[in-house]
């Protein structure tokens, strides 16, 4: 039986990675956190320890034939800038240096689509863009980009390592929830009954996970594989929905400008109800500086890289939703 050692296992990414691990027959062993809703029921090895402990996750890692890190503190307000940088830079490096020592014969990092540098947003992104150097970059940006380089490096040394870029990930079995998983969830209750005029590319998790499973066979050691889905705006979201639940979700899609002005107001809701803000500054950020043409060629050729419609994705991710409240 193929063994495989997972990160992040209780995270959106990490959960439907595990499941779809386990339906192809891998055993299983997760590094765990605090939240783990996500495998509550799922026949895994739990593991408590520190990302940024090597020789704990080397003891841990040993006899695995995989080592998936997903693991990734993602933060676009408040950001805690030396945490980010300890999970995102550090921890890396330290799973970089654990599955080198336990000899692991593969590793799969999962960076993000932000790693690159999304200037000039006009040409299409692939892998040949540059990684984000900028220091006035977000800082989550920065941080899954120094992380590439710590792969890289420990690639020099020998690790057989291919790293994957998914663009925003969206889909079912989101427990904590993501960003993008709440909105959904608030579009369901009515609660974002205006939107504003932009959106992003969607991939499904489940799709990214499958690739990420085909990339321990076919994918090359320090490669980098773009994991793209297809563009759509938040209103085209919202009419999926509609169509789905049979009322109508969304009223109006404000010009993307209007949302700064609306930043100090959700940002004061969000103090007084102690809940996440709608959107922050870093979040419209990403929506304003973003390449449309992400046509994901490498991957879709030479690791099978399949996305499926987004509307099946958003119809899955309502139904998960009103089946988990």
């Amino acid at each position: 039986m193929k063994k495989a050692f997972v990160t992040g296992g209780a995270g959106h990414v990490g959960g439907n990675l595990v499941r779809q691990l386990l339906s192809d027959g891998w055993d299983v062993r997760c590094l765990i956190h605090k939240d783990t809703r996500a495998l509550d029921g799922l026949s895994v090895v739990r593991v408590e320890g520190s990302i940024t402990n090597a020789d704990i996750l080397s003891d841990q890692m040993s006899g695995c034939d995989v080592v998936f890190h997903a693991a990734a503190h993602v933060a676009l307000e408040s950001v805690d800038i030396p945490i980010m940088e300890k999970i995102n830079i550090g921890g890396t490096e330290s799973m970089c240096h654990a599955a080198l020592k336990a000899e692991v014969p593969r590793f799969i990092h999962f960076s993000s689509i932000h790693a690159f540098q999304q200037q000039p947003t006009s040409n299409p992104l692939d892998e040949n863009r540059p990684l984000v150097v900028d220091q006035k970059a977000a800082p989550y940006d920065r941080s899954k980009a120094a992380a590439q380089r710590k792969v890289l490096k420990a690639c020099e040394r020998g690790l057989n390592a291919s790293i994957l870029h998914p663009t925003g990930i969206i889909g079912p079995n989101d427990f904590k929830p993501s960003r993008m998983g709440q909105v959904v969830s608030n579009i369901v209750q009515r609660k974002m009954l205006f939107t504003i005029n932009s959106g992003f590319n969607w991939v499904d998790v489940r799709d990214v996970c499958q690739t990420a499973i085909n990339c321990v066979h076919s994918g090359m050691k320090g490669q980098h594989y773009i994991v793209p889905g297809e563009w759509a705006s938040f209103r085209d979201i919202s009419d999926i929905i509609t169509d789905m639940v049979g009322y109508r979700t969304a009223f109006y899609a404000f010009p993307f400008w209007t949302a700064y002005l609306a930043l100090p107001f959700d940002f004061m809701k969000s103090k007084l109800t102690g809940k996440r803000p709608s959107f922050s500054r870093g979040s419209l950020h990403a929506l304003a500086v973003q390449c449309k043409d992400i046509p994901g060629t490498l991957a879709r050729q030479a690791l099978g890289h399949n996305s499926r419609p987004l509307a099946d994705t958003i119809k899955d991710t309502v139904r998960w939703v009103m089946d988990n409240g």
